[in-house]
This record gives structure tokens, C-alpha cells and sequence, in this order.
């Protein structure tokens, strides 16, 4: 029996003009479309070939996007990687070596000391500096780690819950760090940091290991079951990832309802604090900076498109608004997993970003996705790009008045 969700493509081509690899490699297997007409065809004697074209997308959300029949097309690859993990492309062992340490925070947590002590013996000159796939951000000094954290844990007069996610609490430490102070600031009390959380679960989901998924999206909602206060993460992909729990565990009895209430907490960072942009107050300065705010694709794509709020927030902080691309926004090609096992075809649709960045003279590079921001931290370094990227929380830190 054929699968009525594939059957239901028109074969318009809507999704050939949006996808980032159709654009740079022109293969039909690799539009939607190619792929659905694939996964109906196919039942057996699938190849490795089968299994690069599986492998071989972003699941960014660009096609869905556009589809006018609503056809989820990144969520049939995820179940089609479930059934096949093995034919999920190359590198799949590193991919699930990856899984594995997002999933384990004494793994995450060894890593980032780890970080840490390498950054602090070698000098900044040095070329191995250059080598080692570490954001910038992590090498300042910072007022938050992931054991200073222990100190939020179940604050009772906190009016908001940090859901961290692994870049601000074990790699950047900066970004909780600030993401604190601003929720501080914005609501009168320090947000509760609830210890028992752990990794969203994404890169599992993505790559199609639906069963690891499942157990850290429970671990997160039985962290954040002590309290009703709305749930605020600083990662945008952790944000939408935490929205679907509920499509996640749909045919969970036990959890169903308890990801519901979960999801309907889930709070996106630039929208909580332009809320709230009142009790928050910001330091004009007399020659606005030069600021490109980048779009995670989480957030460009799907049912609750968030646009508008990003760049409202960063005009008033600023003092200025962001600068815009030409042709409107672009993916970075990070794309989780995607950018470790095809690296090339990841720099490929990174670097037209990287030159139209270049020609709008930006200072400073923002966004909230911690894929994104690593993506454009290691990009703009190996291409000598002038500008600064860092996450948006740690800008607006920055231009808050003391």
C-alpha cells in the first residue's frame, strides 16, 4: 500500500524554486517532490544511494512552507530515517555519536570544561585556535556556568522558567548568562532554572531516532512539572522543537496531555521580551550599529512564523533597524546534522549568505538558534568576514542601561 501523504503531491515544482539543495546541486531526488515520488516507489532494496538522498536535506521547512496541498514533507523524512537509519547517509555513526553527547549532559558538560581548558592554553594567535569548532563567545569571561546555575534552581518568586538548551548552558555560558539578567530586568525576579532538564531532543527527532526523542522530551516535561510559569528558551530551535511535544508524543496515552500543557508554556525568546519591552531600558547611542539579524529557518517556516518580533526588539534596543538582505532572508545551511555529514554542501549554501552579509557592511551578526550561530561564527571566520556574530541576547546585554 502506497503512502497516501506522498500521493497527495501535485507535482507543481513550488518546492524546486524554495529548497537551498535543489538551488545548488539542480537534482530532482533532492527537491520534495523527487523525494515523495522516491519514498512511494520504493519499498525495498533500498541503497546506500537511497540513503544519501534521504540524508541530503535540511528539513528547514521551506517546501512545507509552500506546498499548496500542507504536505509535511520534513516530517515523512523523519519517519522514513526512523525506519531506515542505517541508509540515513554518510557519517552516520558520527551523526549518532552526536545524538548520543546532546543527549547525555555529564557528556556535555565533560565537553565544556574541556572547551575551556583547551581556549585557556592556547594562545590567541595560534592557528589551532582557528581548528577548533568552539564559538568565539565561549572564550570570555563569564557569570554563569553550568553549575553556578544550581543556584535558580526552584526560585519561588521567580515569574518565568529558563529552559537553557545545550549551547547557552554548556558551550556559550554567556547567552544564560545574559538571558538571565534580561529576564530579570523584564520581569522584577530572577527566571527558575529547573535542574532536571536536559537536551530538547531535536538532533534525535531529526535524525529520525524517534525513541531517544520521545525519553528526553518526557525528562524535560517532568523537570518543568513543578510549576505552571511560562517556559522561556533562548535557542529558537529548541522552541519549536519543545512546541511539538505534543505531535511528538501523540500516541502516548500516559504524556499526551502533559505535552500539551508543556507546549502551550513554551515562550520564543525575541517575542517574551519585546512584551515586555517596557521594564526594559536601553542606552541610545549617538551612532547606531550596523546590526543583521538572521532568520533561523525554525522560525521563517511553519504554522507560528515569527518575523516581525526580532527586528522590533532590536530597533528599540539599538536605537536602529536591522539591516535586510536584498532578496529576503537565506538559510545559513546548517541545518543540525546536515553541516556534519555534507560539510561542503553546507559551506555551498552558506557562502552567497556570508557575501551579502559582507555587502551590507554589517558590524554585528545576530540570531537565536544556536545551530545558525555556530554556522555563522565558524563561517565568517574561515571567510575573514568583519563582523561580530553573537546571540541576540547577549547584544541586547549589552546595550541595556546600567
Amino acid at each position: 500500500m502506497r503512502n497516501l501523504t506522498s500521493t497527495k503531491c501535485a507535482k507543481c515544482g513550488a518546492c524546486t524554486v524554495v529548497c537551498p539543495i535543489y538551488q545548488k546541486t539542480g537534482k530532482e531526488s533532492y527537491t520534495a517532490r523527487g523525494r515523495l515520488h522516491l519514498f512511494t516507489l520504493l519499498k525495498k532494496n533500498r541503497s546506500w544511494a537511497y540513503g544519501d538522498i534521504l540524508s541530503k536535506c535540511l528539513l528547514c521547512g521551506a517546501c512545507a512552507d509552500v506546498c499548496p496541498r500542507g504536505i509535511d514533507v520534513p516530517s515523512i523524512i523523519r519517519k522514513t530515517r526512523y525506519d531506515f537509519p542505517k541508509l540515513a547517509g554518510p557519517l552516520h555513526f558520527k551523526k549518532l555519536l552526536t545524538t548520543q553527547i546532546l543527549a547525555s549532559p555529564h557528556l556535555l558538560d565533560s565537553l565544556g570544561k574541556l572547551q575551556k581548558n583547551l581556549l585557556s592554553r592556547i594562545p590567541r594567535e595560534s592557528g589551532l585556535r582557528k581548528l577548533l569548532p568552539f564559538p568565539e563567545s565561549t572564550e570570555g569571561n563569564t557569570t554563569t556556568n553550568s553549575h553556578s546555575l544550581s543556584e535558580y534552581k526552584n526560585l519561588p518568586n521567580a515569574h518565568v522558567s529558563y529552559f537553557t538548551g545545550c549551547m547557552a548552558l554548556y558551550l556559550s555560558p554567556t547567552i544564560s548568562s545574559s538571558t538571565i539578567h534580561l529576564a530579570e530586568k523584564a520581569t522584577g525576579n530572577a527566571p527558575t532554572i529547573p535542574s532536571g532538564q536536559t537536551c530538547c531532543g531535536l538532533a534525535s527527532y531529526s535524525s529520525g531516532n524517534m525513541d531517544e526523542a520521545k525519553k528526553l522530551a518526557r525528562r524535560n516535561i517532568r523537570a518543568f512539572s513543578d510549576s505552571l510559569l511560562p517556559i522561556l528558551t533562548s535557542c529558537a530551535s529548541c522552541y519549536t522543537h519543545l512546541r511539538s511535544y505534543p505531535d511528538l508524543l501523540a500516541d502516548d496515552p500516559d504524556w499526551i496531555e502533559e505535552a500539551k500543557d508543556f507546549a502551550q508554556r513554551v515562550r520564543e525568546f525575541s517575542s517574551f521580551f519585546l512584551s515586555r519591552i517596557d521594564q526594559l531600558s536601553f542606552a541610545q547611542s549617538t551612532s547606531p550599529p550596523r546590526i543583521f539579524y538572521h532568520d533561523p529557518c525554525h522560525l521563517r517556516f511553519g504554522v507560528k512564523k515569527i518575523h516581525t518580533a526580532p527586528r522590533r526588539l532590536i530597533t528599540v534596543a539599538a536605537g536602529s533597524s536591522p539591516l535586510e538582505l536584498p532578496h529576503g532572508p537565506r538559510c545559513c545551511g546548517q541545518g543540525g546534522l546536515f553541516s556534519l555529514a555534507h560539510p561542503t554542501l553546507s559551506q555551498q549554501i552558506q557562502d552567497p549568505l556570508l557575501d551579502e552579509i559582507s555587502e551590507l557592511s554589517a558590524l554585528q551578526v545576530v540570531t537565536t538558534c544556536s545551530g545558525c550561530l555556530m554556522q555563522l561564527m565558524e563561517g565568517a571566520k574561515k571567510n575573514a568576514v568583519p563582523t561580530q556574530v553573537q546571540h541576540l541576547g547577549i547584544l541586547l546585554h549589552e546595550l541595556l542601561e546600567l
